[in-house]
């Protein structure tokens, strides 16, 4: 089961990671395979700083959780650690990200086309279960 887990956890962040990473060092590719949006679907200031802040952000964090995925796979006494942090990190980006769409969404703003966002709110809730799934097992093996 943890194997599983650790896969699916594996394959998740790297879906974010990498898209995130394409965003912010090559825009034009990560629009040209979905993962990014124009300023002609998106607020170019809500465009700017999802994907040059927040983008910065989840570069530079995005990567703990599947880190732990592949500790947890190989036995690595540190993965609780890394699942404890890449889950903290892995509900706010979702909720942050959900949560700025619907307000800026409700203020008449530009916030991408229907399917990017469906996509989005599909993978934020994965990333949300998989990031407590993580840190209840991680819980779990630290005896918390």
């Amino acid at each position: 089961m943890t194997f599983t887990i650790g896969i699916i956890t594996i394959i998740l962040g790297l879906i974010g990671w990498v898209g995130q990473t394409l965003a912010v060092f090559n825009n034009d590719l990560a629009t040209k395979l979905g993962l990014s949006e124009t300023e002609d679907v998106m607020d170019p200031t809500m465009l700017a700083f999802e994907r040059f802040s927040m983008g910065i952000m989840d570069f530079l964090l995005m990567w703990i959780l599947p880190v732990s995925g592949y500790l947890m796979i190989i036995g690595n006494e540190w993965w609780p650690v890394f699942a404890l942090v890449g889950g903290a990190v892995y509900l706010y980006i979702p909720g942050c990200f959900t949560i700025t769409r619907i307000v800026l969404g409700k203020r008449g703003l530009k916030i991408g086309t229907r399917s990017a966002q469906i996509t989005a709110y599909v993978l934020a809730v994965f990333w949300t279960v998989d990031a407590l799934v993580m840190m209840s097992l991680a819980i779990n093996e630290l005896s918390l």
